[in-house]
C-alpha cells in the first residue's frame, strides 16, 4: 500500500500517558500509512478536526473544557465531519454516553485486541491478522 494516503487517527485525552497508550495500540494494528494527531481536550480536538481531514477520532469521556461525549455531539452534528467514526473510552460505564452518538465505546481498561475489535468494523481497511500484544 505504498501509494495509499495516511490514514489519519485523532487521539484525545488530557493524560499524556494514555494518549501514549492509545497511539501504541493505534500502531499495532498492522502496517499501512498512518499519521497520527494527538489533542489534551476536546476544545483542541475540534480546532484539529476543522483544520485536517481526519479518518478516525478516539477520544476519552472526561477532560477539561470540552468532554468527549460534548465533541462527538458536535461532530455528529457537522454535515462535514458526521462520517468519520468516532470511539469513546470511558473509564466508568455511563447512560450520557449512547446519547453522545459515537459509533463505538470502550471502558478502560482494555487491552489491544478489544481495541481492535471495536476499530475493526469502523476501519475496512485494517488488516484481519491479531494485532501484536503490548509489552
Amino acid at each position: 500500500m505504498p501509494d495509499a494516503a495516511p490514514l489519519t487517527v485523532l487521539i484525545v485525552d488530557d493524560d499524556a500517558d494514555m494518549r501514549l497508550y492509545l497511539c501504541g495500540c493505534v500502531r499495532r494494528f498492522g502496517r499501512w500509512p498512518l499519521q497520527i494527531l494527538e489533542a489534551a481536550d476536546g476544545m483542541e480536538a475540534l480546532l484539529l478536526v476543522r483544520t485536517m481531514p481526519v479518518d478516525l477520532v478516539i477520544s476519552d469521556v472526561v477532560m477539561p473544557r470540552l468532554d468527549g461525549a460534548a465533541l462527538c455531539r458536535m461532530l455528529k452534528a457537522d454535515v462535514a465531519l458526521a462520517a468519520v467514526p468516532f470511539v469513546l473510552i470511558s473509564g466508568e460505564a455511563t447512560d450520557v454516553l449512547p446519547d453522545a452518538g459515537a459509533d463505538a465505546f470502550l471502558t478502560k481498561p482494555f487491552n489491544t485486541e478489544q481495541m481492535a475489535a471495536v476499530l475493526r468494523p469502523l476501519l475496512p481497511a485494517l488488516p484481519t491478522t491479531p494485532p501484536m500484544r503490548l509489552l
